[in-house]
């Protein structure tokens, strides 16, 4: 008989508090170039290369934008686009099919290579009764017509992009109901996928494993009603770290606030070996990043608090330090930093009183001290953090302007 080992910790008061070592300034910062997106159109993840910045998302039918040329391939389309510094295109290339497609999320392989996640819709033929003609039918022979009925997001897609944009494959996994991929990690024999499968009753985090044969299957689900995965990260020793949020019992740990933050274990089989919590009584918590580096960025809202949360673990989910700051979204992490929409004061930083929700970028050493702190001109929302080492770090942004973004870089001081 096989016993299995099941942890579950509680992240509480005990966690050590980030704070600066010495008092430091915030300094402005202006982001390098802008562009429109057009509508229905959005940026979800970036890398920063050494040669310029990758990004991932969805682009609208109609939308006017100059990432990706042609006509679009369906209602909405993935897309995967390379840009230089100082804003000018490299390449782009659109993604999916001719009904609704979106992409989710990237990584890169050491190749140089990119896997981008994203989801396809489905449609079935039906054959229904004409009832909206009006025809001469002596013999009461029923008209029929056949429309197509769209069954929502069933199709997780993985496209391999080529260094030069170029489509190389599609992995394909249907699904029988709704899903929604969020993550992905490459493995020695594949990848690893992590999202939401919608169930009746709500949804459940599922984890699958896709075989470069283009084979997947689904390692476990879990939660049974209101779970979320919302990122993934593989271990040097071969096993699994994901983040996300949940109000289900799993591995016998129960609820403590509204919705908490959860962070798991998978061996490299995909079996849960354990859990941690991150709880506050009467408060919706998620984790909604997490970098190569195990810094963890979400966020906790209550009927008192909005706050971005960044807390420092360990591979073994151990929290190492941890800082709550005022804010309206989450923190987004990469490397050894973050950034948030910051709504108030932060211990240490001498100059920060914003009178409204500014969007700033804060670096920390190992220890948890806050060592660089930018204010970013015109940023309306984050979106996406990445780091390039050596180099620095580029920052993905809304701005005041409808469907516009920004791409702000940032050195790093911190070696």
């Amino acid at each position: 008989m096989k016993f299995r080992l099941a942890l579950a910790f509680f992240i509480a008061v005990s966690v050590p508090t980030a704070n600066s070592v010495t008092p430091i300034k915030v300094s402005a910062t202006t982001p390098a170039t802008t562009f429109s997106l057009g509508s229905n159109s959005s940026i979800v993840k970036s890398i920063y290369t050494s040669s310029g910045v990758v990004l991932v998302g969805t682009i609208g039918e109609t939308s006017n934008q100059k990432l990706v040329s042609g006509n679009g391939l369906g209602k909405t389309d993935g897309f995967i686009g390379k840009i230089a510094q100082n804003g000018a295109l490299i390449w782009g290339s659109r993604l999916g099919g001719g009904l609704e497609d979106i992409a989710t999320s990237v990584i890169a392989d050491t190749d140089n290579t990119f896997w981008v996640l994203g989801a396809s819709e489905s449609s079935v033929a039906l054959t229904i009764a004409e009832t909206n003609v009006i025809v001469i039918n002596p013999d009461s022979i029923t008209v029929l017509k056949e429309t197509n009925q769209n069954l929502g997001l069933l199709t997780v897609n993985i496209w391999h992009i080529s260094a030069k944009g170029e489509l190389i494959e599609t992995i394909k996994y249907q699904s029988v109901t709704p899903i929604m991929p969020r993550d992905l990690a490459i493995s020695p024999d594949g990848l690893v996928i992590v999202g939401d499968l919608m169930v009746a009753n709500g949804r459940v985090g599922q984890v699958l494993f896709c075989n470069l044969a283009n084979v997947c299957n689904v390692i476990t689900k879990i939660g049974a009603r209101d779970t979320s995965l919302r990122g993934i990260l593989r271990n040097q020793d071969g096993t699994y770290f994901l983040i996300g949020k949940s109000a289900d019992p799993i591995l016998k740990t129960k609820l403590v606030g509204v919705v908490d933050g959860v962070i798991l274990t998978l061996n490299s089989k995909g079996v849960l070996q354990s859990l941690v919590r991150s709880s506050l009584h009467k408060t919706s918590r998620s984790w909604e990043s997490v970098s190569d580096s195990y810094l963890l960025g979400g966020f906790a809202q209550s009927t008192k608090i909005s706050e971005a949360t960044i807390t420092q673990f360990n591979q073994r989910t151990k929290p190492l330090w941890s800082i709550r700051i005022s804010a309206t979204t989450s923190a987004f992490t990469a490397g050894n930093s973050a950034i948030l929409m910051s709504k108030g004061g932060i211990p240490r930083l001498t100059n920060w009183k914003p009178k409204s929700a500014t969007l700033l970028f804060l670096e920390f050493d190992n220890k948890g001290a806050i060592k660089a702190v930018r204010s970013i001109s015109n940023g309306r929302s984050p979106v996406s953090i990445s780091y390039q080492r050596a180099i620095g770090y580029s920052i993905i942004s809304e701005t005041g302007v409808e469907n516009e973004y920004s791409v702000t870089f940032v050195p790093s001081t911190v070696k």
